[in-house]
């Protein structure tokens, strides 16, 4: 979350930042949270006096007695300080509960050049890649392709384990594989860092990643633990190195996961009935970079072409777009969504995003480096690089065959063994 050295220093940036995401009622948030903070200030200077006050009234004492001197008239003055300092402790206590109560509720700044928007209709597609295939009416949804040719179960994860959750078999099992050590590969020529990260982070720690009210309705709580199941790498990845301090010459850090993600509620259409688009679990390579403030935005633009480039070798149509500032999450301060086509469901829908959070999630996890005297919290960069159920949909719908197969891209059959194709109607 923002912090208030940083609303201070961006007072009117923040309320502008506000109005173009459509929020202009909490910029008086801002006021109520530099205002409490004030007297939270006041009082610590108070206490602080309080506790001088004491030591040295402690030491004459001890002076006095050493002496063998009359210090009755100190001590009384001693015994009167204690009970006034947990008084304003308990008041500064409340006060800072009163301004996180807002901060955390409080979005991030906006990049100057965040196009201006009301919601996901307004957002602007500038890159198009692959002509979109024709529509063809005998086109199988992918749930009914991976049923009739038995490469998925989904009546056995609905009934095992509910609705969202699916069992793939043989050859779909392969390309999830095969499209996650692709994606693996892809970054590690790239220069990032493996990790293999835990898939539960305790509140505290997942608090300083994710706006915390997004807890209830989107992650999975372990019952009786301080634990919760990560709805993304990202979360675990730009925690590993909280209360860190790097120095810039070492920066950007690059990093990189493959991970199952769990989450309660997949966007505003729920999970699917059926099929592999909207699940409660999936896998997903994700990338997470740690960088400077001079040159978050160019890496952020590098991480986006380097998912272009990704997708360009599975050889799937897809747009990228500019999200608007009003569909921008509370966390980003500029994001770009990679949207594949769908032709069964004749549209664009999301694949990939990447964003920049600036200093949103550094400054909670407290990960800074050192720039000549001074320290600054660091800018942390996500990207999806693939979710691989959603690149399979892609891949199935614009692959299929009339004999139920599905073409296997080029970049992936070395990880299938060499297979071209997989699937098929039984005769």
């Amino acid at each position: 979350m923002l912090y208030v050295k940083f609303i201070k220093e961006n007072y009117e940036l923040l309320k502008n930042s506000l109005s173009k995401r459509g929020q202009e009622e909490k910029a008086e948030w801002l006021d109520i949270i530099l205002e409490r903070d004030k007297k939270w200030r006041a009082l610590k200077q108070k206490a602080d006096k309080l506790r001088q006050k004491r030591n040295e009234l402690t030491n004459k004492i001890r002076e006095l007695k050493s002496q063998k001197k009359q210090y009755d008239l100190i001590l009384k003055q001693a015994q009167s300080v204690p009970g006034k300092i947990p008084l304003m402790e308990n008041e500064m206590s409340e006060l800072s509960k009163q301004i996180n109560s807002y901060l955390e509720k409080l979005p991030n700044i906006l990049h100057e050049k965040v196009p201006l928007g009301k919601d996901e209709k307004d957002n602007i597609p500038f890159k198009f890649f692959k002509e979109r295939p024709t529509t063809n009416s005998d086109l199988l949804s992918h749930s009914e392709l991976l049923e009739k040719t038995n490469l998925a179960n989904f009546d056995a994860g609905r009934i095992n384990s509910g609705q969202g959750f699916n069992y793939l078999t043989g050859e779909l099992a392969e390309l999830d594989l095969a499209l996650q050590r692709f994606g693996i590969d892809f970054l590690l020529k790239k220069g990032f860092k493996l990790v293999v990260p835990p898939l539960a982070l305790n509140k505290k720690t997942l608090g300083g990643t994710v706006p915390l009210d997004e807890f209830n309705d989107v992650i999975y709580k372990i019952e009786g633990e301080d634990l919760y199941l990560i709805a993304t790498a990202e979360q675990p990845l730009v925690s590993l190195n909280s209360n860190k301090t790097f120095n810039k010459e070492d920066l950007p850090i690059k990093i990189c996961a493959i991970t199952p993600c769990f989450r309660k509620e997949i966007g505003s259409r729920g999970v699917d009935t059926k099929g592999l688009f909207r699940m409660h679990q999936f896998n997903k390579v994700e990338q997470v970079v740690i960088s400077d403030h001079e040159n978050s935005y160019n890496l952020l633009e590098e991480m986006e072409s380097l998912t272009e480039d990704f997708f360009k070798k599975l050889e799937l149509p897809f747009r990228v777009i500019e999200i608007c500032s009003g569909d921008l999450g509370p966390k980003q301060t500029k994001q770009y969504d990679i949207e594949a086509w769908f032709p069964r469901q004749q549209e664009y829908q999301e694949v990939t995003s990447a964003s920049n959070t600036g200093e949103y999630q550094s400054a909670t996890l407290n990960i800074k480096y050192v720039e000549g005297e001074e320290k600054k919290f660091c800018h942390l960069l996500n990207n999806t690089m693939v979710a691989t159920s959603r690149a399979m949909v892609a891949i199935i719908e614009n692959f299929q065959n009339k004999d139920g197969t599905i073409k296997i891209p080029k970049a992936l059959r070395k990880y299938m063994n060499g297979k071209k194709k997989i699937g098929g109607f039984k005769k």
